[in-house]
């Protein structure tokens, strides 16, 4: 007879060693679970790797993640113990625990999920930096990192470097998140709104940067690293030219908290005052009346709108006190501006404050230099413009559906368009809305009733025949580039849609001296930099990049003495002025081999780049000089290669 085996649940019965109760019973399983002492499925939403446990999804908790051992912040026994307290009690009001009846009138929170990371928490707000959880993390999401989808799918993708981090701190890639997506709490903790914040909080351990009492920057004291940040994933938020270090992991902060926690009511007096400022700059000839305002509503009732105009202050604020200030080599926006990426881009409707946060990140990437991945974010913007102009009850009349429109919409559909013509000359692509742009603004264009009124003078500096025959140059511009390459161009086909374009170019009558209206003179000087910019763009699309054409003379002249001419009244505008035609700027200065031109050229651009320091001025005066180097060094009677160096360096000359 052979011989019995005990089982192995016999045998634990009979073990000397028991669990004591109460005892977490697994070490395998997500934090929460573990914290809760109840087993946890280990099966992640729709199959995601790097999403929560159903268990937590279940029962509406957040999922701290999953790892070998605990993260730092969680092997206190006291803040273990208070965190288990407040899912016991969500729980129970929720009527999930036996003998426990559920609230009856429940309240938001306890209706949507238990964060457990909750900032409110004073013994929880701010972890120390460095490692916050064992190396030994769970092979699936190390796996999960390498195989993510390429962006454009329903998930959208962190860099090797921020998805390492969100592991090491137990959370999982936003794309999967049942939570609103989520940002750092150092930026805003620091903004001129805290002073009167009820949290009134203070950083019990800030290693990376030295606590300074006398700072008056709210971005400065953020988890700012100048190393690279973008991993093994080259296509994601790539800044050419910057040197590429080793990214230390170690040193930096790993900590990732929900962005809606600060209530909106708190913003006071100062975050006014602060949004004033970076909406000053951020649309300089716009409105400023009516565009602070617009802003500030949107951050009171929009989260994704909060998050991104504090990613603004970061740059803004950081700027001021250290010039050389990169926003975006900071780990926790760069966690910011993908979780945005996320919920914008699992909307299925957008709205108009959606679009302000996308437009609100690219200024970002303009605040930084105007270099990056700002067209994703173009993108979103452009996807609420056409449902803004395409809405049934118009007919496809693209005008009246804008004249209808409200003011915050407006602004969005003007600005965007804006963008998106300028951002046509850096990509060497048609702009994506050109079809609209054509019936919005081409001249001569007829209509019934009373004619249109809106103008892309306020908020861009330009007038709308002006960015019609940019945009128009644009795709013009491409439509020659593709017939060269397939062998047909028709040179008299181009030399008559470049006419076409051209006799609408011709210079207009000039408004009155500025008396008490500043802003009028200063959107006339901006619109006839645009004017004969434009023209000069056009000339090198039709006659080639050839300094010493005649013709392309003649406009780099026209174009210089435009953008010199500034009437002793418009002196306090001039910065402002300067950094809205920074593409004219820049297109004379590539096409001129004139040396005194280029020294002026670039002195005015870092004279008049603002005492602010952010703008795209710094960098572009950097491909400028680099081109003329180049240029200098080779053959004269060689197109200058502006295209290729703007394109190459994705610099959005806005």
């Amino acid at each position: 007879m052979p011989p019995v085996v005990t089982s192995p649940r016999l045998g634990k019965k009979v073990g000397i060693m028991q669990k004591p109760k109460g005892a977490v019973r697994a070490k395998s399983g997500c934090y929460t679970c573990r914290i809760r002492r109840k087993k946890c499925d280990e099966k992640r939403i729709n199959g995601h790797e790097d999403g929560p446990c159903e268990t937590c999804y279940r029962l509406k908790l957040e999922c701290l993640g999953f790892g070998a051992k605990r993260p730092d912040w969680l092997r206190e026994n006291s803040r273990v113990s208070a965190i288990r307290d407040r899912i016991k009690a969500h729980l129970a009001a929720q009527g999930m625990i036996k003998g426990h009846a559920g609230s009856g009138a429940r309240s938001n929170v306890q209706e949507e999920f238990l964060r457990l990371s909750d900032p409110r928490d004073d013994d929880m707000m701010y972890r120390t930096g460095g490692s916050s959880s064992s190396t030994e993390g769970s092979p699936a999401r190390e796996h999960s990192v390498d195989d993510d989808g390429p962006y454009g799918g329903t998930h959208h993708r962190l860099s090797m470097t921020t998805s390492a981090m969100r592991e090491r701190d137990g959370m999982y890639d936003q794309g999967y998140s049942y939570f609103p997506p989520h940002s750092d709490i150092h930026s805003r903790s620091h903004s001129p709104a805290a002073g009167s914040s009820v949290y009134d909080l203070e950083p019990a351990d800030f290693s990376l940067i030295p606590y300074r009492t006398d700072m008056e920057s709210p971005a400065i004291r953020s988890s700012f690293s100048k190393n690279n940040l973008y991993g093994d994933n080259p296509q994601l938020y790539i800044i050419d030219e910057l040197p590429d270090e080793p990214f230390d992991l170690a040193k930096s902060v790993s900590h990732f908290y929900p962005s809606e926690q600060i209530p909106y009511e708190l913003l006071n007096n100062s975050m006014r005052e602060y949004v004033n400022n970076v909406v000053k700059i951020q649309y300089l000839l716009g409105d400023r009346d009516i565009l602070p305002i617009m802003i500030w509503d949107a951050i009171k009732m929009h989260r994704d709108s909060h998050e991104a105009v504090n990613l603004l202050a970061r740059a803004y604020y950081g700027r001021q006190n250290d010039n050389q200030y990169s926003v975006l080599q900071d780990i926790n926006v760069i966690s910011t501006i993908s979780s945005l990426k996320g919920s914008l881009q699992l909307k299925a409707h957008f709205t108009a404050d959606d679009a302000m946060t996308a437009l609100h990140i690219v200024s970002l990437y303009l605040f930084d230099g105007g270099r990056g991945k700002w067209s994703e974010f173009l993108f979103f913007a452009s996807r609420y413009v056409k449902t803004v102009l395409e809405k049934p009850e118009f007919y496809h009349n693209y005008p009246a559906a804008l004249e209808a429109a409200s003011a915050k919409d407006q602004f969005v559909v003007k600005t965007t368009i804006w963008f998106d013509v300028l951002a046509s000359v850096t990509t060497q692509q048609p702009p994506v809305l050109l079809t609209y742009i054509r019936e919005l603004f081409r001249p001569n264009r007829s209509w019934v009733g009373n004619p249109t009124t809106y103008s892309m003078l306020s908020p861009m500096g330009c007038e709308n025949t002006v960015v019609w025959a940019l945009a128009e140059t644009a795709e013009l511009s491409y439509w020659k580039r593709r017939h060269e390459t397939q062998g047909d161009l028709s040179v008299r086909e181009l030399v008559k849609r470049v006419q076409d374009i051209e006799m609408h170019l011709q210079p207009g009558p000039r408004p009155q001296r500025p008396g008490g209206d500043v802003d009028t003179w200063s959107r006339f000087v901006a619109s006839e930099i645009f004017r004969t910019s434009t023209k000069l763009f056009l000339k090198s699309v039709e006659s080639g990049d050839f300094p010493y054409v005649s013709e392309v003379q003649d406009c780099v002249l026209e174009t210089y003495n435009a953008i010199m001419e500034f009437p002793a009244a418009l002196m306090t505008v001039k910065s402002a002025v300067v950094r809205s035609t920074v593409f004219g700027i820049f297109i004379c200065g590539s096409l001129t081999d004139n040396h005194d031109m280029r020294r002026v050229l670039y002195n005015h651009l870092l004279q008049n780049s603002g005492h602010e320091g952010v703008g795209n001025c710094t960098t572009v005066s950097s491909l400028l000089d680099t081109m003329w180097r180049e240029r200098d060094a080779g053959p004269l009677n060689l197109p200058v290669r502006w295209r290729e160096y703007l394109n190459h360096a994705q610099i959005l000359l806005v």
